[in-house]
């Protein structure tokens, strides 16, 4: 097999727990990329807060972002495909549960804090909302993730269910990281998987030109459609059934160490 695209998720599988990627993993990426390999982060960040891993020295070609709601190619700054929630979706959630979860509104730059206050708000890169309606009528076409922090995992599975049952044209599921219990919502329409479809298609290859990399939930789809799907060490166990390979965790440069073996392998193009 010789694969002529890398897609890679972000969090626990690119970065490590210290939210930082190594030298030689980004060495060895822009190696592969000057050979013709494209490079691609499938994420459910908005742009910004990746690409400043890639403003020093840029190595990404593109960004499914939002869990695929919104493509982005980075040497083009140029916006691929975007598909966001809607404003009625988004204000039957805000209605549910603004008072029920720390919530967040995602889209195309960054993180939103729409809640009063948040005990995450130093985690991530946020902007503090201090007018919801505001802007709400600003963004109400650049919406394209929700996500709502609850503090238990049993609270989460229970608005998971009845977000569900509301009936809204939206996809939503559950995310763990870290202890943190976040239900996650985009577009019904959207995955990190059909995003990757879009791109390979646009960029004239097939899916099984692509080796793929993750940890999550989210990222099961994206493994199984791919040429090659390899979850890491610290990846969930549902993920590590429907891969292909495995490879070490996101502490010890998992994606690094296994590009090097198909490279060895010469099994890129």
């Amino acid at each position: 097999m010789m694969y002529k695209l890398i897609v890679c998720d972000f969090d626990k599988t690119l970065i490590n727990d210290d939210g930082e990627i190594p030298a030689s993993t980004i060495v060895l990426i822009d190696e592969l990329r000057r050979k013709g390999i494209k490079f691609v982060i499938a994420t459910g960040r908005p742009i910004e807060s990746v690409n400043y891993y890639n403003k020093d020295f840029p190595f990404i070609d593109y960004l499914i972002t939002s869990n695929g709601a919104y493509i982005y190619d980075n040497n083009k700054d140029k916006t691929i495909f975007k598909k966001n929630i809607g404003i009625r979706n988004i204000k039957r959630i805000l209605k549910n549960y603004y008072d029920k979860a720390i919530i967040y509104l995602v889209n195309n730059k960054t993180w939103n804090l729409i809640s009063e206050k948040s005990a995450y708000t130093d985690d991530i890169d946020t902007i503090v909302v201090d007018d919801k309606e505001e802007f709400l009528n600003e963004n109400k076409n650049n919406i394209y993730k929700i996500e709502l922090y609850f503090k238990s995992r049993k609270e989460a599975e229970k608005s998971l269910d009845e977000i569900r049952n509301l009936e809204l044209d939206i996809n939503a599921s559950l995310i763990i990281n870290d202890k943190k219990y976040i239900v996650d919502i985009t577009n019904y329409s959207v995955s990190k998987a059909k995003g990757l479809e879009l791109l390979v298609n646009k960029l004239n290859i097939s899916m099984e030109d692509v080796i793929s990399f993750g940890d999550g939930l989210n990222d099961i789809e994206l493994l199984k459609k791919s040429g090659c799907g390899v979850a890491m060490k610290n990846a969930c166990k549902e993920l590590k059934k429907v891969a292909d390979a495995t490879t070490l965790d996101n502490n010890s440069k998992g994606v690094e160490i296994y590009l090097k073996e198909v490279e060895e392998n010469y099994q890129f193009n």
